[in-house]
């Protein structure tokens, strides 16, 4: 009786999970399987193709896909003890995670805080933290033009201790990143966010709608592509991603660490870079697949909580993964978050760094690998036959300590100004003994 008064998009759901079942124990079980997530885009709500999925899931050993289901259930339904319990037999951790986010105390201060006392969260500005750094880095910078900008142009500040490293450096690593991503191991709240995008990264549904107008590689014509990609990914000994292309521009592809790893490739790379250019780009990015790089580094750019742009797809994959971590920040003092902010976004400045070094080591061209650094922070359009040295010309005046001393707001990833500092720093590593070493 109670299916009589259902919607119509669930009695269509329900259908559609009953031919799923007959696919799943007939000939079809893959098939079956695919149905029943498709029946979520339907009826998101539906908790019975979620179980059925959750089961399946931890049946056969996918504890990962399991756990998502759950998760979605459980900010659907957070008094359920069936689904804590079914969770806990899967993951145990996570579920105690997720227990403790759903049920932390209420913040005291809620009811009672006014709108003048958040006025005193402003102080808490980005050109406080760069006045700081450019303080600090200026007393050791190199001359701009000079080829002595090295190991020491970052300074560590009280709040970047030095911390014995657990993580195995990639032969080019720049000096101090995996030492800060020790650091960032040692911070609960980063964990959290870290243990949110595990989750994140394979919760399929969400995925097939971020990826909605992404293109493969195959349907994209960019034939020339797949050839750069197999070359680095095996100078790197790097996973082979799936490529998509899209049309936007993203500044540097996205890697995703999905279960597949996978990397959207924005259309004016083709146009604006050559493909021997093309080959430093790619090797930057599937660098990201080496050491969890990846997940560090949207981690990072979710705790430093830069502005982006929401109709672009880096916007879109981090408001979705808000879902995913709701609550780490929750009882962590503001100025906590704030140390955190800055060990993470001085982490990513070392981070691009070395991703450039193996994208050098790719194309072993560094004014190439150079000039793609300029038109990839630009428009590609309009910067299709820019050169370096017209690139720099803008920054002739500014010295080495103010290029890397970039705010919080700006991401060293794709901000213009750091990028002729990366340009600087790439220029000199290739008159090192290590870049000769690697490059035999």
């Amino acid at each position: 009786m109670a299916e009589e008064h259902e919607s119509a998009q669930r009695k269509l759901a329900r259908s559609k999970m009953r031919e799923a079942i007959e696919l799943f124990q007939g000939r079809h079980p893959e098939r079956g399987v695919e149905m029943m997530e498709e029946i979520l885009e339907i009826d998101p709500e539906f908790f019975e193709p979620r179980m059925w999925l959750a089961r399946h899931y931890a049946a056969i050993g996918e504890h990962r896909l399991a756990v998502s289901q759950y998760e979605t259930m459980l900010r659907i339904e957070p008094d359920n003890e069936q689904l804590w319990e079914g969770l806990r037999e899967i993951d145990a951790a996570a579920a105690d995670r997720l227990h403790r986010l759903h049920h932390v105390a209420p913040d005291p201060f809620v009811s009672t805080r006014s709108t003048d006392d958040l006025d005193d969260f402003d102080d808490f500005e980005d050109e406080e933290l760069v006045e700081e750094e450019e303080e600090e880095e200026s007393a050791v910078a190199a001359p701009f033009r000079g080829d002595t900008a090295g190991d020491d142009i970052f300074v560590e500040d009280d709040a970047i201790e030095a911390a014995e490293s657990t993580v195995a450096a990639l032969p080019w690593d720049y000096e101090q990143d995996t030492e800060l991503r020790e650091r960032l191991d040692q911070i609960a709240p980063f964990v959290d966010v870290l243990d949110g995008f595990d989750l994140f990264w394979q919760d399929a549904a969400t995925w097939r709608r971020l990826l909605v107008t992404a293109i493969p590689l195959h349907d994209s014509g960019w034939h020339e592509l797949d050839r750069l990609v197999g070359q680095v990914s095996a100078f790197l000994k790097a996973p082979v991603p799936i490529i998509l292309t899209v049309e936007e521009h993203t500044c540097c592809p996205l890697p995703l660490p999905l279960s597949e790893p996978t990397l959207i490739v924005g259309e004016p790379y083709r146009i604006a870079l050559s493909p021997h250019e093309m080959l430093f780009v790619l090797g930057a990015s599937l660098h990201m697949f080496l050491n969890q790089n990846a997940q560090y580094a949207w981690a990072a750019d979710h705790v430093v909580e830069r502005e982006s742009d929401r109709s672009g797809l880096h916007g879109k994959v981090l408001e979705a993964a808000h879902d995913f971590t709701v609550g780490w920040d929750q009882d962590v003092p503001r100025e906590e978050v704030v140390r955190l902010a800055k060990i993470a976004h001085a982490w990513e400045q070392r981070a691009v760094l070395s991703a450039d070094r193996a994208g050098l080591l790719c194309c072993e061209d560094p004014e190439g690998a150079c000039r793609a650094i300029a038109v990839a922070v630009g428009d590609p359009y309009r910067d299709a036959s820019l050169s370096v040295e017209r690139y720099l010309e803008q920054f002739k005046d500014v010295p080495a300590a103010q290029l890397a001393a970039i705010g919080l707001s700006h991401s060293p990833w794709t901000d213009r100004q750091y990028a002729a500092y990366r340009i600087q720093m790439l220029r000199w590593w290739a008159t090192t003994d290590d870049y000769k070493r690697l490059t035999g």
